[in-house]
Parts: C-alpha cells; sequence; structure tokens
C-alpha cells in the first residue's frame, strides 16, 4: 500500500503546475500511488474555501475511486461549522488542515479552540501545516511565519484527543520539540515534503514512533520522488518503510 498523504494540486499563482486530471493520473502511474490526499491552491488562498474546494471537488471528480482532500480552514474567517458539516458528510474529504503561518494565526486563538472541538465531534483528524513553501521557492510572494515550537508543544497537550498531522515541518524542529511523544498517542508526522535523508529516516525511531509516520512529497509542486529514495535507502526494517509508505496513513484514515 501506498498512499501520499499531502499532493499539492490546481492553479499555482508561483509556477506551471502539472496537475490536470491526466497529470494526476500520470504522477499516479510513476509514483505506484495506491490512494492521495490532495490541498487544492485555490482552497488555501480563496476567501471563501467552500467554493475553492467545491471547485476541487468537480475538477477531479472522475479521480474520486482514489484522489481524496484536505478541507483547508482558516479558523479567522466565516462558515466554520459549514466547512466542518462538509467534511464529515463528503466522503473525498478526510479532514481539516490548518495553515497558520501562512494565514496569520496563533495556535492559542480562541477560534482554533472552535475548530479542535469540531474537529473531535466530527471525528475528523487534523493536519498542522508549518509552511506551505520553502523560503527558497517564493520568499517575496508569501509571508510566512515560523510557528512558535513552545506554542506547538502546549497545542498538543492540549488536544490530546484530537488525532493531530504535522506537516512540513523539517526534522530539526521536530527534534527539538519539548513533548513526550509517546505520551500523545494521536499525533502523528508527514514526512517527506520537508525532505529528509536517509541519514534522517534511519535516526528516526530513536525520538519518534515509526508506527505514527505518515508520507507525504507534495508532489507534483515538489518534485516527489527525492524522498521516497531516501526513505528506500535508510537501513529502517522493510516492514517500517511499507509501514511508513502506506500503511499507517491506511490507520489513520479509516480506509479498508
Amino acid at each position: 500500500m501506498r498512499i501520499d498523504a499531502s499532493l499539492f494540486v490546481g492553479a499555482c499563482a508561483f509556477r506551471e503546475l502539472p496537475s490536470s486530471v491526466d497529470d494526476l493520473q500520470a504522477l499516479r502511474l510513476h509514483a505506484e500511488l495506491d490512494r492521495a490526499v490532495a490541498t487544492g491552491f485555490r482552497s488555501i488562498f480563496y476567501f471563501d474555501p467552500i467554493d475553492g474546494l467545491a471547485k476541487d471537488l468537480a475538477q477531479y471528480e472522475t479521480l474520486a475511486e482514489w484522489l481524496y482532500f484536505w478541507a483547508v480552514v482558516n479558523p479567522e474567517f466565516p462558515q466554520l461549522e459549514a466547512l466542518a458539516n462538509q467534511a464529515k458528510d463528503e466522503d473525498r474529504i478526510v479532514g481539516l488542515r490548518l495553515f497558520p503561518g501562512l494565514h496569520g494565526y496563533r495556535l492559542d486563538s480562541e477560534r482554533l479552540k472552535i475548530v479542535v472541538d469540531m474537529s473531535v465531534e466530527r471525528g475528523l483528524p487534523i493536519n498542522i501545516t508549518a509552511r506551505l513553501f520553502d523560503i527558497r521557492v517564493a520568499p517575496k510572494m508569501v509571508t510566512q511565519e515560523d510557528i512558535d515550537l513552545s506554542d506547538l508543544a502546549a497545542f498538543l497537550e492540549r488536544t490530546k484527543k484530537t488525532t493531530a498531522i504535522l506537516s512540513m515541518f523539517f526534522f530539526n524542529e521536530l527534534t527539538r520539540l519539548k513533548v513526550d511523544w509517546h505520551d500523545l498517542p494521536n499525533v502523528y508526522i508527514d514526512l517527506g515534503c520537508c525532505k529528509p535523508t536517509a541519514a534522517s529516516f534511519d535516526d528516526l525511531p530513536s525520538w519518534f514512533p515509526t508506527n505514527r509516520v505518515l508520507f507525504g512529497t507534495g508532489a507534483p509542486y515538489y518534485y516527489w520522488a527525492g524522498s521516497r529514495l531516501a526513505l528506500e535507502g535508510a537501513q529502517l526494517p522493510h516492514a517500517d518503510k511499507q509501514a511508513i509508505l502506506g500503511n499507517n496513513a491506511k490507520e489513520v484514515f479509516s480506509w479498508i
């Protein structure tokens, strides 16, 4: 089972992105994906995220057999409850995705607490994304603030009932987090977008349970094969590699 937990699709303002239906079918073939979870750029940058998500679902309807979506939530925007209900009722939406550094809110905001409560009530995982772009990609086009690691640690401690996935963090950020990962059984990390090396994967079991690691490449915005090669070149046991490539995601998203 190979599952990519983080694709980026749709029209992108910063580069030509091959994400038509045919492009994604070709990506699936080359990457040997069984399933993938995408985030649409129009959902990230639209004022109305419901409209952006609806357009994504319509554009890629013919890929519904294998392509799922995150619902992007900005707690400072209206329609939170409607978007959470849409995520709960639509089989192709697997959870809520947050971009606090991009959208400019703190992890201790009152509005974010509402989102967390809604995710728990509806049984939806939350994806907390550290950054959308590496600073080398669009430093003058996008303003992003780094997530304060102490705020993130406190957030994870407060929200233990929520299934939380940390995405687009660098290894050195995750290893500096002052938390007991074994005391946070509902926290997962999405590795791949942050471009880990084979050595990083070798070191992974020393600080984080490999049965809670997902694999997301950021394709087609980012080159999908780089992180795959790093994982395959690591000295992890074969079972751990298979878990990271897909079996762990299958559990998180309750896929049969």
